[in-house]
């Protein structure tokens, strides 16, 4: 019976490691997983970071948010750096009005869309999506490489104000790809997924 306790608990380690292998990103995985995109009727290009989704139970439904980084240049030829944030949720509109980093500056925001995606029959309940962009410059994200980035979205409705974080790894990784240079890749640095909640990597 004890050797069989034994080969139990080595075969639960064994495999607890091996799925917290398979759990790690390094900055090489990410900078793949960061690519530019055609979108848009004009097929405007767009650097697009890996996405990092997350799920929050509430009651019956689910709040799922999905986040990134990205690189667009707008109508009037600018290049702007931004976090995109979608939420889907029910439960009356959240209304996100403003951006701030943890130090308290102000972000250039916008809300890009609001609308229904998906109603229920059964319930006649609707499934509400907010996607919402904060403008951040090139020094902020070079500061974020080094210590992660938070970036923090303020709602009108009361308790519902929402934190888009990202790793210091994914933010280098970003910028590496933004800059074409994989020849600053570090060896290592490996970011488990669980700090980053969960990492959408079907793209």
């Amino acid at each position: 019976m004890r050797v069989l306790l034994v080969a139990l608990l080595a075969s639960w380690f064994g495999m607890s490691a091996q799925a917290e292998n398979e759990n790690v990103l390094t900055v090489k995985d990410m900078v793949e997983l960061t690519r530019y995109e055609q979108v848009g009727a004009d097929r405007d290009t767009v650097l697009r970071g890996m996405s990092i989704t997350k799920r929050i139970p509430r009651g019956w439904v689910d709040d799922f948010s999905e986040r990134y980084l990205r690189t667009i240049v707008d109508d009037d030829g600018v290049t702007r750096h931004q976090v995109l944030l979608e939420m889907k949720y029910v439960g009356g509109w959240r209304y996100y009005r403003a951006a701030t980093l943890a130090d308290g500056q102000q972000l250039r925001f916008k809300a890009e869309e609001r609308k229904f995606s998906r109603c229920s029959s059964a319930f006649l309940k609707c499934d509400q999506r907010e996607i919402v962009t904060a403008d951040l410059s090139r020094e902020q994200l070079k500061e974020a490489m080094n210590k992660g980035l938070a970036v923090y979205f303020d709602a009108k409705k009361p308790g519902r104000d929402t934190v888009a974080r990202f790793p210091a790894a994914y933010v280098l990784a970003y910028l590496i790809k933004l800059d074409g240079d994989d020849s600053v890749l570090p060896a290592g640095d490996g970011v488990e997924t669980s700090n980053i909640v969960a990492v959408n990597a079907s793209r």
